[in-house]
């Protein structure tokens, strides 16, 4: 974008802070903004009728949040797994401008593709993939994430999430969740040094144990 428009488009919000575990927004909400996220990790989720939760998608900087609308409400909840930095943008301004600027419609196109396609993978992992193979895929996935958007060093990889939000990732209890990186450890794939770190000591074997065929 040219300074002008960029200027424009940054005066349809402006950058905004939450601390660990503060919510951005609320599946049901009236909609207002969106968000991209600047610095942090944020966990887009949806509560099941009994109260249960499925996270649906982890999202780093660079990635949008809070765009899906159902009926002109929020579509899904955002939690921050992190302090979260973010530009906010008002939504139905923003689908404005867009209308107006269509390099910038494809831009937000291609990105809600991407964000489609990494559902799609999730939906994969569910549907094909045992436990510890879920666990694993999981570990692969977040470290090659965080490696690519520079939120963590790579060793020893900080998760910055609990194993509670791994069973709401995976779809798996805690229980669950703990055996299975107990299983990787006793392989000698991973290591762990204190909660919510891990070393990853065969990355190749790791990817391998949650491969997911298509």
């Amino acid at each position: 974008m040219d300074d002008s428009r960029l200027q424009h488009m940054l005066s349809l919000g402006g950058v905004r802070h939450w601390k660990r575990h503060e919510t951005l927004f609320r599946a049901g909400d009236p909609m207002g903004a969106f968000f991209k996220i600047r610095k942090g990790i944020v966990a887009v989720s949806h509560t099941l009728d009994d109260g249960r939760r499925q996270i649906v998608a982890l999202r780093a900087p660079g990635d949008c949040v809070g765009y899906l609308d159902e009926n002109g409400a929020y579509a899904f909840e955002g939690e921050a797994l992190t302090d979260v930095e973010a530009c906010a943008f008002d939504r139905r301004k923003f689908d404005v401008f867009a209308s107006q600027h269509p390099d910038l419609a494809a831009a937000l196109a291609e990105a809600l593709s991407s964000a489609l396609k990494q559902t799609g993978v999730l939906t994969l992992v569910l549907g094909q993939l045992r436990s510890t193979e879920r666990v694993a895929h999981f570990l692969a996935a977040i470290s090659a994430l965080y490696a690519e958007r520079h939120v963590s060093a790579a060793q020893p990889l900080t998760l910055h999430m609990g194993r509670n939000e791994i069973a709401d990732y995976l779809g798996l209890t805690i229980e669950t969740v703990s055996r299975s990186i107990g299983k990787l450890k006793s392989r000698n794939i991973i290591a762990l040094v204190e909660s919510g770190e891990v070393v990853i000591l065969d990355f190749n074997r790791l990817r391998e144990a949650g491969k997911v065929t298509s």
